[in-house]
């Protein structure tokens, strides 16, 4: 296949009030959903983690594709920061970016947005005018321009980062014949996104 998941699981929570990765979704965590969503589709995981590695060990039990875990550089401190910390374990050409606030995401997509990937540096969905950093496909390249901009310009913006790379939208329509709902791209932020999840997914 050819492609490392990569999920970012080392967030605050602060709009939650609670760690989001262990939020209880139909019986499992928010984490496990989307890491045996994914174990069928990549080579392996590195995960981005900010808390002690033994309160992620029930949720890669089973898992059948090698799991890594890596502190981020800096504490809380964004996403950018979580891809230049997994940087180093990302061995694959390519590494599908996840967060860990979408429990309905379609592993499907994987397979679907690594054919789209060609030349490109990065495919980016385009939900809702929106442009989603997360949650989609990007090249080991990309990673250079990631840790240029963090570690030496300081900077922590994902839009500073694909600005600088050479991108392929896609638009929703493309998406929705792969996932009717767009539930890959329903982020669970607050308590009452997470009562809208339980209530009506």
């Amino acid at each position: 296949m050819g492609i490392t998941g990569v999920v970012l699981a080392g967030g605050q929570s602060k709009r939650m009030g609670e760690d989001k990765a262990f939020l209880n979704y139909k019986g499992k965590t928010f984490l496990r959903h989307i890491l045996e969503e994914i174990d069928k589709f990549v080579d392996d995981i590195v995960i981005s983690i900010n808390k002690p590695v033994n309160l992620y060990e029930n949720e890669i039990k089973n898992l059948k594709k090698p799991v890594k875990f890596v502190k981020d550089i800096d504490k809380f401190a964004g996403p950018l920061n979580g891809i230049v910390s997994c940087a180093e374990s990302i061995k694959s050409d390519k590494f599908f970016l996840l967060t860990c606030d979408t429990p309905l995401f379609n592993g499907k997509l994987i397979p679907f947005f690594q054919s789209l990937l060609e030349d490109y540096d990065c495919v980016i969905p385009v939900i809702d005018g929106k442009y989603q950093f997360l949650n989609t496909i990007y090249s080991k390249k990309s990673l250079e321009v990631a840790k240029n901009l963090y570690l030496k310009e300081r900077k922590n913006s994902l839009y500073a980062w694909v600005k600088n790379l050479k991108v392929k939208y896609i638009e929703e329509k493309d998406i929705k014949n792969i996932d009717k709902n767009l539930g890959s791209y329903f982020s669970v932020n607050t308590p009452q996104q997470y009562k809208l999840l339980l209530e009506n997914f």
